[in-house]
């Protein structure tokens, strides 16, 4: 009984001590662009870095044949503290508010708003820092991406 007792304990003190699989941490500071960069572009995506007419820089992919644009925000130098990940599609009629609303209304996480052509934007903002990780990132990315099926589907495309 006392063999069994121990061997219990000694197993787990193993366990308590391997503990679970640490994510990967994102540093407090945020990403630079091109850290975002080559990390999508190790989650399989095609990136490029573009610039708005502003002077600012942001990255330009496509999922499924749905381009669209990664911003970054509260950055301090190059370090980015959050991302927006946003798709645009140009509608000949555009999307009436009322879908819009709709959109809003019934669906979490990402939001639908109107440019001023009334053209559709599905946006999904992703805070990095402070206390991020890789792992809850590609959980946004894919978040963002898992909705590109209903957002076609909802405009018609």
């Amino acid at each position: 009984m006392k063999r069994l007792v121990m061997a219990a304990a000694a197993l787990a003190a193993v366990c308590l001590a391997a503990g679970g699989v640490q994510a990967k941490p994102i540093p407090d500071a945020g990403l630079t662009i091109e850290e975002v960069k080559a990390w999508m572009e190790a989650e399989g995506y095609k990136v490029s870095i573009e610039t708005y007419e502003s002077g600012t820089r942001y990255l330009r992919t496509e999922t499924d044949g749905v381009k669209f644009d990664v911003d970054v925000y509260d950055c301090d130098k190059d370090r980015c503290r959050a991302l927006q990940f946003n798709a645009g599609f140009n509608m000949e009629d555009g999307l009436p508010l009322a879908k819009v609303n709709q959109w809003n209304l019934e669906k979490r996480y990402l939001r639908c708003y109107d440019d001023d052509e009334n053209d559709p934007h599905f946006a999904y903002d992703a805070n990095l820092a402070p206390g991020g990780s890789y792992e809850a990132l590609k959980d946004d990315l894919d978040v963002f991406t898992g909705f590109m099926p209903d957002v076609l589907k909802f405009i018609g495309w």
